[in-house]
């Protein structure tokens, strides 16, 4: 909702200095200021006609919005009143606002008071007690979970709105706001007597009621100062909250995590209390916990009955003074096996076996229920006690007992399985008298590719061993043969496919989709073609081979021959019925499509840099070689530097690689051995004229310098700064600008080798020499002693 903006506060507290004013009111006076200040910021932004607004019907949130910008405004009562009714604000507005605006303040006073309260309470050491108890593991015992979770709390809050029930107790803190045609507040505490006193209305008896009474009986006796409060058309009003609630003191003994006095809002319950104090140790009671209240068991806690029926009556309020007690557990029982639930289980005298099975959560879908099992200590040693479930609800349970639930045995009785060769393979119900070919048709009988003349059962003997019949099919269809079947018997019925290898014809060579494929019955030779994709642009339809294997008569003696070989030629379109189109495969016929013997796909080379013509040429032939391109190009340009040429070639052997040519003398001597034949991808470079040589490694300043005809390297490496220290002299070598390396010769002198234009003098470093250390020098000493004293015993 838009509001008077900034620029008209500022000009206004300017003018009528209302800010002083503001701050100087005394509490009722602010409040007048408020209620003329609400309703002319309402009317003025929320509607345009003042007359149609309701302030009995306009939203909490734009209330608070009106109170934050009056805050913000600080004009003076009369000031907003006549601004108001300037607007066209009438009385009955202002009364109405008033009253909206008189209830906000209230309930925003009372929070404020509430805590103002608490926090002089605390400072006073009136504080409520907090959990101390560190979260365990969880114990065995079924409940503790409860208050050693670290997801579940049970912290008692005192932020809850005061329940009408809500017994009044000495130190209650009442708070009662009037507003309307009188405004009043009042904070009061409800005595030792059990009253509160009102101002010019005297005592009133509060403690022991309920909230609910309470706050009746106290608006009828404020009626004796505000008579308009109790009139048919009241135009006064009071609300009464509650302030800061008493806290009472809990002490908590017996069997308990952490015992002790625990102070606690008044709104606290058993849970509260047992939750801060960590809940029953190891040994103390869940199912009977009491609450001792001037001096008599007020009640008996039994937590199970919150755990396991969602029973919220056992939560009860506490006061103050209160005694819980925790007794020592009297009867307690292991579970384990197929139930839900395992761990301890706390039993009552009165209850049996079935109450702890359901206490348990019951039975797992796995259970062997019928018969449960009880472990019992004896004086003696132990005893196992079989229990049939129906004995469940009278069988005795004595502390200490172990209960045990083992698993159903995973063996049908009733099971009979098919697999292979029928349509619906599985496990099916075996029953008396069954025969073989009931389960066929139980399976939905035979797929038309069953292999008919044997079969087989696999049967369990007597020692559970097994054993297989085989038998034929074919009279088993026809009647002439029946088989009853056993439980567990389990009948396998192969296809032919099964007991064959998977036929298959292969295409490779040229075609588009080389490959293995499914063989067919009267596939021909163009149609293994056809389905390979079609003859690529390089195949020779002339020549087809197709090799197939010996027969089993064949193979079956000994010879050098290993397959038959047949030659075919198919047009290239693959007609029907013409050529060998339709010869006829075999299975594992092998097609082999061969490349035409002259067809190669466009080739092409590079050439960059200093010719004519630069760019990418054909090959036109095997016999192009680097001349013939320098030709193609239209010769080398006046710039061009022959010794700095460079070639690069891709091959599938080596991969990308740079040659070292010397293009001088491939065009001194075209078709020589320097002179390499093209191929697909080369590329020649042939840089312009260089003048540069690079001096780089380790001298003092390795730069690059201008070549100066006839020079020699030891030249450059003076020009550089000479040698560096850890200069390997004898391995200096030049790298020219086509890729060749020349290095360093040394027999008596050194000879360095030549520099060019264009070249790099690397002066490569000494390795690095590790230190002899002193483990070394003993060791060297312990060989030297070695041989004297081997010396000393020859020339003895």
């Amino acid at each position: 909702m838009p509001f008077v903006c900034e620029t008209v506060f500022k000009q206004l507290l300017l003018e009528t200095n209302c800010q002083k004013i503001y701050n100087n009111m005394k509490f009722h006076s602010r409040k007048i200021l408020l209620l003329f200040l609400s309703v002319f910021f309402a009317i003025s932004s929320i509607a345009q006609d003042v007359r149609s607004v309701d302030p009995k019907t306009m939203p909490e949130s734009d209330v608070k919005k009106i109170e934050e910008a009056i805050r913000n405004a600080g004009l003076s009562p009369t000031e907003a009143a006549n601004m108001a009714r300037q607007r066209g604000a009438s009385e009955q507005q202002i009364r109405d606002m008033q009253q909206r605006l008189q209830q906000s303040i209230a309930n925003r006073d009372t929070i404020m008071q509430t805590q103002k309260t608490d926090s002089l309470q605390r400072q006073k050491g009136d504080q409520l007690s907090e959990r101390k108890v560190q979260v365990k593991d969880t114990l065995r015992v079924f409940g503790s979970s409860l208050f050693n979770n670290e997801n579940l709390t049970f912290e008692p809050s005192i932020n809850i709105q005061t329940p009408k029930n809500y017994e009044i107790g000495i130190g209650d803190q009442i708070i009662i706001n009037i507003w309307g045609n009188s405004q009043n507040n009042y904070q009061l505490t409800v005595n030792k007597s059990g009253q509160i006193l009102i101002p010019d209305v005297g005592p009133i008896y509060i403690a022991g009621m309920t909230f609910e009474n309470a706050e009746t009986k106290i608006k009828q006796r404020l009626t004796e100062i505000y008579a308009d409060m109790g009139s048919d058309n009241p135009q006064t009003f009071a609300q009464i909250n509650m302030g800061r609630l008493r806290s009472i003191n809990v002490n908590i003994v017996g069997e308990v995590t952490a015992p002790g006095t625990y102070t606690l809002p008044v709104t606290a319950t058993a849970f509260n209390a047992l939750y801060l104090s960590g809940g029953p140790n190891e040994i103390g009671s869940f199912r009977n916990i009491n609450i001792i209240r001037d001096d008599e068991i007020f009640k008996t806690i039994d937590i199970y009955k919150f755990l396991i029926d969602a029973d919220v009556a056992e939560n009860v309020r506490l006061k103050d003074e209160d005694i819980i007690l925790i007794p020592p557990t009297e009867k307690q029982v292991a579970v384990s096996g197929e139930f839900k639930r395992k761990g301890l289980f706390e039993v009552k005298e009165d209850e049996r076996l079935n109450d702890v099975i359901r206490f348990a959560g019951g039975f797992t879908s796995d259970a062997y229920w019928t018969n449960l099992k009880i472990y019992r200590k004896n004086i003696g040693g132990k005893s196992i006690i079989d229990v049939p479930f129906h004995e469940a609800e009278s069988a005795l349970i004595l502390n200490g007992d172990s209960i045990f639930s083992g698993q159903t045995v995973k063996i049908f009785k009733n099971r009979v399985t098919i697999s292979g060769a029928v349509f619906r393979p599985g496990e099916y119900e075996w029953k008396e008298n069954m025969t073989l070919k009931d389960l066929i048709f139980k399976a939905d009988s035979l797929k038309g590719n069953a292999f008919l003349n044997r079969a087989i059962i696999t049967r369990l003997n007597s020692d559970s061993t097994r054993r297989t019949l085989s038998f034929d099919l074919n009279p088993i269809l026809s009647g002439e043969n029946t088989i009853l079947l056993n439980p567990e018997d389990s009948v396998q019925i192969k296809s032919l496919l099964d007991l064959k290898q998977t036929p298959y014809i292969s295409v490779t060579g040229e075609v588009l989709e080389p490959g293995d494929f499914h063989f067919a019955e009267n596939t021909t030779l163009a149609d293994a073609i056809f389905m390979a994709g079609g003859f690529t642009e390089a195949a020779d339809s002339s020549f087809i081979e197709v090799s197939r294997r010996l027969s089993y008569e064949e193979a079956a003696e000994l010879s050098d021959e290993m397959v038959h070989i047949f030659t075919f030629d198919l047009s290239r379109d693959l007609k029907f019925n013409e050529g060998d189109a339709n010869f006829t495969l075999k299975p594992f016929d092998r097609v082999s499509v061969r490349r035409a013997p002259a067809f190669r796909e466009n080739a092409s080379v590079m050439v960059r840099g200093e010719v004519k013509y630069a760019g990418i040429f054909a090959i036109q032939n095997k016999h192009q070689r680097i001349s013939d391109l320098v030709e193609m190009a239209g010769g080398l340009t006046p710039q061009s530097f022959l010794d700095g040429a460079t070639f690069s070639r891709v091959s599938e052997e080596l991969g990308s690689e740079f040659i070292a040519i010397d293009l001088n003398k491939i065009l001194q001597n075209p078709g020589g051995n320097e002179d390499l034949l093209l191929r697909d991808g080369d590329i020649l470079e042939i840089p312009e004229q260089m003048q540069t040589v690079k001096i780089t490694g380790s001298v003092q300043n390795p730069f690059s310098i201008t070549y100066q005809e006839g020079k020699s390297l030891k030249y450059y490496i003076d020009k550089s700064g000479g040698f560096s220290s850890d200069a390997l002299k004898r391995k200096v070598y030049v790298r020219y600008p086509n890729g060749a390396t020349s290095s360093t010769k040394s027999f008596i002198v050194k000879n360095y080798p030549e520099v060019l234009p264009g070249s790099q003098i690397v002066v490569p470093a000494k390795p690095e020499r590790e230190g002899i250390t002193t483990q070394t020098w003993l060791s060297i000493a312990s060989t030297f002693s070695s041989i004297a004293v081997a010396l000393a015993a020859v020339l003895r």
